[in-house]
């Protein structure tokens, strides 16, 4: 028996209006920020889902992040917080988000607002012809307003993913994305890249069990650079991913064992004689 990608990871199209939503929220240090950011992201997944959870996720703060998310979650019953020290990745918190999540679509956008939060509807919507929905600076209908230098090393962090990865997507790096629950979850459970390159391991496993993934316009401002730490972090993230991806072959197991689980649950259930 063969499984498709869809049935292998429980995938199924969905009325999302009517559907449970869940945002992935990653903060660290945004004392000064979080409650304004909280309060636009909330204000955009209301224009359009009632049924909601924001999952702030704060990634061993030291500032007074965790005392304000505390006082935002006594008052308001969608906010739920994790929180852990010390610091270990915006990939590590985004992966305890996803893991922790309980939504039929689950979106992963930065607590920062350097991402505006108003294409939230569009791209959930957009699930129902898509598994995954990712944003691009490259789309010809996004808003970016980012450093040269910060646009140069993008550019070239591409190139270098699309040499040793080779996945499909023009930009992986936008800290903004959907995708249906079980999916997000199941890919989540595979990522082990804990900082800035875990989104190139997110899709090179999506690229191995074949799910359509659709880029999106995107509206961003950033003023800040790359710091020299953050782009030598991330190219050796890529090397090791590549490795895998390349050499080991461990992406492709995910698939497979996906597979051996499916089908061990539906001869258990008598589905397959």
């Amino acid at each position: 028996m063969t499984l498709s990608p869809e049935t292998a990871i429980g995938s199924k199209y969905v009325s999302f209006p009517e559907s449970r939503i869940s945002v992935i929220i990653p903060t660290f240090n945004q004392a000064r920020k979080i409650a304004y950011s909280l309060e636009k992201i909330k204000q955009a997944v209301e224009l359009a889902f009632s049924n909601y959870e924001l999952i702030v996720v704060n990634d061993g703060s030291t500032d007074n992040t965790l005392t304000i998310l505390k006082d935002i979650a006594m008052t308001d019953e969608h906010v739920r917080i994790i929180s852990y020290t010390p610091n270990r990745g915006k990939g590590y918190a985004v992966r305890q988000g996803a893991l922790h999540s309980q939504g039929d679509a689950v979106i992963l956008l930065d607590g920062d607002l350097d991402i505006s939060p108003d294409l939230i509807k569009d791209y959930v919507e957009r699930l129902s012809t898509s598994d995954l929905v990712i944003a691009s600076k490259k789309h010809p209908e996004s808003s970016v307003r980012i450093p040269r230098s910060r646009a140069f090393l993008s550019r070239a962090f591409n190139i270098l993913i699309k040499a040793t990865i080779g996945i499909a997507q023009t930009d992986t790096q936008v800290g903004f994305k959907a995708g249906k629950g079980d999916m997000m979850r199941t890919i989540f459970r595979n990522v082990s890249v804990n900082r800035y390159a875990f989104d190139v391991e997110f899709l090179a496993i999506a690229s191995i069990l074949h799910l359509k993934v659709q880029e999106m316009p995107v509206i961003m401002k950033i003023d800040r650079g790359f710091k020299m730490k953050e782009i030598l972090r991330m190219f050796i993230d890529l090397i090791r991913i590549a490795y895998k991806y390349r050499i080991a072959h461990r992406y492709q197991n995910i698939y497979q064992d996906i597979q051996k689980e499916e089908m061990k649950k539906e001869v258990s259930n008598g589905i397959v004689a």
